[in-house]
């Protein structure tokens, strides 16, 4: 059933006179809320994006300039990142709550001044748009999970996957940063972390390990493509969250613990931490990507307790984890897009799933939102799609963020593959939709031949799809950058 755009409705005047609780927060990038604590403690950094009342302190962590203002219609972001040679976080914002029947988000002009380490070449956002180099960055890309998963030596593979994503005109890959197994594996399978104890061990400098992913942000990073990174799966493959719950738990564990067992998370933000001080300087990176696809409940485990303000909690600390180590690059949850709204009779708009992408897409520590879309698995039809989208642009307008539709496909045996992707790409250039990322690119390989087709692949073999949905799309979504 076609579902209801999200709303935009009356604002409500915020304010930040109250003072904030024993070991609550009180500033940081993005933080809206009162900068003063309660008798006998003071605010004090942990870092550019988390300040927190600590008893007993005596010295306050640095002042957050601020103006709450009343609107009726959301405000508009730019977010400019200037190069800075000293200290480095001095922020600046004018900010406006709006509010839903069920909650209040906010939308904030905000100019930050990162440190003296952020380059020109990575990708920034000024209110609904991507930036590179100071201009505009509307861009067409796709997902190709495999090309760190090529066998031993197989670096010829990586580098002609990437000559090949180069010369269609595509912009920005999706690939795997993850690679997680629970004991040994033959020699051609890629590694990442593995599980034979706990903790893995993350394999850094094995040939079949991260230095597979060196070859692709390095190869990536001289033929000027960017890379967008999760770290972790929902699913099965390549590990997933649910190894991670067995490993360290056992059978008493689900899904949901993930989110909420400190030594799960301890685990996760080790792996994390390795990926991200290893890639950091390099602009090939676009975004960090805190999953691929995350929900309460798993292929294997159940959900537990989780619910979405579990999962919007869990996303906030590793959010604002990965800007204490990396405050140049940006974040994203890598979300499907799921909407919570509470009532609705359709399973991706009421929260089921244990997501909502307007909380997670609205957390200061969250650079854009992302939401994928397989109408045929689904169970819908093409308009249906086109309301989706449309409704993914109502909170990018919202909220004053770029929305990125990340992951969408229709199989080439369905025959509605012309249909639809012609219906969505018409819609997305209408639309405030900052990229589009097709689920996935296919080519050949001399080792490995034909890469995994899933029957959502689109190969230049597929010759009339390929000139019409990467080649021709690519260089489309390019105009909107002049």
């Amino acid at each position: 059933m076609k579902a209801k755009i999200l709303a935009v409705s009356s604002a409500l005047a915020a304010g930040a006179a109250a003072q904030q609780a024993l070991w609550g927060q009180c500033g940081g990038i993005g933080w809206t809320g009162s900068s003063s604590c309660v008798a006998g403690a003071a605010c004090t950094s942990y870092n550019a994006y988390y300040y927190q009342c600590i008893p007993g302190a005596t010295t306050t962590a640095g002042t957050t300039t601020r103006t709450t203002t009343a609107a009726t219609t959301p405000v508009t972001t730019t977010r400019t990142t200037t190069v800075a040679t000293t200290v480095p976080t001095t922020t600046a914002r004018t900010t406006t709550s709006s509010t839903t029947a069920s909650r209040t988000t906010t939308s904030s002009t905000r100019t930050t001044t990162a440190n003296g380490s952020c380059s020109t070449n990575f990708v920034s956002t000024s209110g609904k748009e991507f930036r590179l180099a100071g201009k505009k960055f509307y861009f067409a890309g796709s997902n190709a999970y495999y090309i760190p998963m090529y066998g031993p030596n197989d670096f010829l593979d990586i580098d002609t996957s990437l000559d090949a994503f180069a010369a269609s005109g595509l912009k920005v890959l999706r690939t795997w940063g993850f690679a997680d197994f629970a004991g040994p594996q033959e020699d051609y399978v890629t590694v990442f972390q593995n599980w034979s104890s706990v903790p893995p061990t993350i394999l850094e400098t094995q040939e079949r390990g991260l230095p597979r992913l060196d070859r692709v942000i390095s190869g990536a990073e001289s033929r000027g493509i960017k890379i967008i990174l999760p770290f972790i799966n929902n699913w099965a493959e390549y590990g997933g969250i649910d190894l991670y719950v067995e490993k360290t738990l056992g059978s008493s564990g689900n899904h949901g613990d993930f989110y909420t067992n400190t030594a799960i998370k301890n685990i996760y933000k080790n792996y994390v931490k390795t990926i991200v001080n290893r890639y950091k300087n390099s602009p090939a990176i676009l975004a960090w990507e805190l999953s691929n696809e995350i929900r309460c409940a798993g292929p294997r485990l159940g959900a537990g307790s989780c619910t979405p303000a579990v999962t919007t909690a869990w996303a906030k600390e590793m959010s604002e984890y990965i800007k204490s180590l990396d405050p140049c690059h940006l974040v994203a949850v890598g979300d499907e897009g799921f909407i919570n709204t509470p009532g609705s009779s359709d399973y991706v708009y009421n929260g089921g799933p244990g997501i909502d992408n307007e909380a997670l897409t609205a957390l200061a520590s969250i650079d854009f939102g992302t939401f994928h879309m397989y109408p045929i698995p689904w169970g819908k039809t093409w308009d249906w799609g086109n309301q989706w989208i449309k409704d993914h642009a109502a909170i990018a307008d919202k909220l004053n963020k770029p929305m990125l539709f990340e992951e969408y496909g229709v199989t080439r045996d369905s025959g509605l593959r012309d249909t639809y992707h012609q219906q969505y790409h018409d819609t997305v250039f209408a639309n405030n939709i900052a990229g589009d990322m097709f689920w996935q690119f296919g080519t050949t390989v001399p080792n490995w031949g034909k890469s995994y087709d899933d029957g959502y692949s689109i190969y230049p073999s597929d010759t009339t799809q390929w000139q019409k949905f990467v080649v021709e799309w690519s260089a489309k979504m390019a105009t909107k950058n002049t």
